[in-house]
């Protein structure tokens, strides 16, 4: 477990930073740049995953698991990389001419696609898998740790004024490319010369579309409600009320997926290993912990945003605060879906689960975004996507329940969802006839962290024993 917690320390380190720097930047922008401004960077930017997604067809994720299976030898490390890029450049090749297409068909808005265009470059030249597979964490988080820092400073330093939308897109794609490309200078440490079997690209091809229809399936119910919503409602502004209240509900929530990242590198090798009962150990103690975290977030997204909002966006961005209520439920959902789909299935190889569950929640929240934003606008989309997660965990944990002992994580959910409780009830008692004001959102956060934590002191949660026991073997050193 030394590697992974390791591991989870840096991507924590750097989630941390992910959780900052939208609580920094995020009242400024919606300040300078307004609701329709924001509106359109999330359409394009929306537009550009969902492009990325289809063209590069699951290679990140499979070569992510590729190297996993493989890291003990050199040679088909070497091979393996080598093949994969192959594939790699020509699917950025055609995932460029299709993002040119649709850039030139969206009229008032083909500008900014041009000038994100390098963002897009960017994820077609990622290497980073590689360095995931060898569970390598440190330079993939440190290169997104300056990203995010020259990000910061250049939003202050040239995005003035409403008209500066193109300038923030530039900064965004850029500095994205540039730390891409910088990624390869150590590339040196796990590969070597150019040896590549091509007869086995169509082979590489077919493993990873088997991961590209779940993902695709799932990018499609997590990014497509913005994208309806431009295309419905024509209304920018709806875009972005819908769109800065999914980015605060994930930013708590990227803490959580972190151990994804981390576990299913490890639970891959394991499953290459034949040793179940080591998954089932790691899926219980990964599992355990998120759920830790996630019920807490939960709640205290939902009772805080109506007093949050006001002060932290601007009264513009007032609506925002009843789609962070409906989509609350998010930060639970997809905690569940990382611990079956993406630690799990993806490691063991189980597409045709994810799949299903995937496919079956894009068509729901296709379906009902198509029914709820032409009366409802933003909070409908809000409705669907809570709905069409929730499809999805239930169909992933129907086949997971079948293979993996998971009765205890029901008890543990049970038991932090009622300590989560006690600490939404105490926050609405404390705070319920106070203004929205920086000094109401402090003390509803204190008073939640003092009864959640109290709560599991005096139930004697594992979690906190674990997490002190480690802390005491580290001071001991």
């Amino acid at each position: 477990m030394g590697k992974i917690v390791k591991n989870y320390v840096y991507n924590v380190a750097y989630q941390i930073l992910v959780l900052i720097v939208p609580i920094v930047t995020a009242p400024y922008l919606a300040r300078v740049l307004g609701a329709d401004n924001l509106g359109i960077y999330s359409y394009v930017n929306s537009s550009g995953n969902i492009i990325t997604t289809i063209a590069l067809l699951g290679i990140y994720s499979y070569g992510n698991r590729q190297i996993a299976y493989v890291r003990e030898d050199k040679a088909k490390v070497n091979q393996t990389f080598w093949e994969l890029e192959l594939t790699h450049v020509f699917l950025g090749i055609i995932g460029t001419i299709i993002y040119f297409v649709y850039a030139v068909c969206n009229g008032d808005y083909s500008s900014y696609f041009f000038i994100y265009y390098p963002f897009i470059l960017a994820q077609f030249i990622d290497c980073t898998w590689i360095y995931v597979g060898m569970e390598d964490m440190k330079l993939t988080v440190m290169k997104n740790f300056i990203t995010k820092l020259v990000n910061v400073a250049g939003i202050f330093l040239f995005v003035k004024s409403k008209d500066d939308l193109w300038i923030y897109l530039l900064l965004l794609a850029v500095t994205t490319f540039i730390a891409n490309v910088s990624v390869y200078t150590q590339l040196t440490r796990y590969v070597g010369k150019p040896s590549a079997d091509i007869r086995l690209i169509p082979i590489h091809l077919k493993g990873s579309i088997g991961l590209f229809l779940p993902q695709m399936a799932s990018l499609l119910y997590m990014q497509i409600d913005k994208v309806m919503l431009q295309w419905i409602t024509g209304d920018a502004s709806q875009v972005s009320f819908y769109d800065q209240a999914e980015k605060i509900v994930l930013i708590p929530l990227s803490i959580i997926t972190v151990m994804s990242t981390v576990m299913m590198p490890r639970i891959a090798n394991e499953y290459k290993k034949k040793n179940q009962k080591a998954i089932e150990t790691l899926l219980l103690k990964g599992g355990r912990f998120a759920l830790c975290l996630a019920m807490p977030m939960m709640f205290g997204m939902f009772s805080v945003a109506r007093q949050f909002i006001p002060w932290y966006l601007g009264d513009e961005f007032r609506g925002s605060a009843y789609a962070i209520m409906i989509l609350s439920p998010i930060v639970l959902l997809n905690t569940l879906v990382g611990i079956s789909g993406e630690q799990y299935f993806t490691a063991t190889n189980q597409i045709r689960i994810l799949l299903k569950s995937y496919v079956t929640a894009a068509v729901v929240n296709v379906t009902v975004n198509a029914i709820l934003i032409p009366h409802f606008g933003y909070i409908g989309s809000a409705a669907a996507t809570v709905l069409s997660s929730l499809t999805s965990v239930v169909i992933q944990y129907y086949y997971l329940r079948q293979q993996v002992k998971i009765r205890v994580l029901g008890t543990y959910a049970a038991k932090y969802f009622a300590g989560a409780f006690l600490m939404a009830a105490g926050i609405w008692l404390v705070s319920r006839h106070r203004a929205a004001a920086v000094s109401t959102t402090a003390i509803q956060v204190c008073v939640g962290v003092l009864i959640y934590f109290s709560y599991l002191i005096v139930t004697r949660d594992d979690t906190i024993s674990e997490a002190a026991a480690m802390l005491k073997k580290r001071i001991r050193k």
